[in-house]
């Protein structure tokens, strides 16, 4: 995937941890075929950050994403994949 498929301008959070930097440039896509416990999972595929980790949320549009795992393509610091979960708050749906 070329960077210029990194479209997305996402923030990012973690609780015990400053950012740098706190945004990201990344592809979000559904994946249409994964369900973790009813959510809808997301693939989020950018540059290495190595900031990002299971504790981190990623922020989009006004919508919230838990990570819920890190892959470094190749292992070679160059390129991430990450599945995210959307959190929904309680009697709420996903837009």
């Amino acid at each position: 995937m070329g960077i210029g498929s990194y479209r997305h301008l996402v923030t990012l959070a973690h609780p015990a941890v400053v950012l740098d930097p706190p945004t990201w440039y990344c592809a979000v896509q559904p994946a249409a075929t994964q369900v973790m416990d009813g959510l809808a999972a997301f693939f989020i595929r950018g540059r290495y950050h190595p900031g990002i980790g299971l504790e981190t949320q990623i922020q989009f549009e006004g919508r919230t994403f838990q990570v819920q795992s890190v892959t470094d393509i190749d292992e070679k610091h160059v390129e991430i994949q990450v599945m995210a979960v959307e959190v929904v708050g309680r009697g709420t749906t996903p837009a």
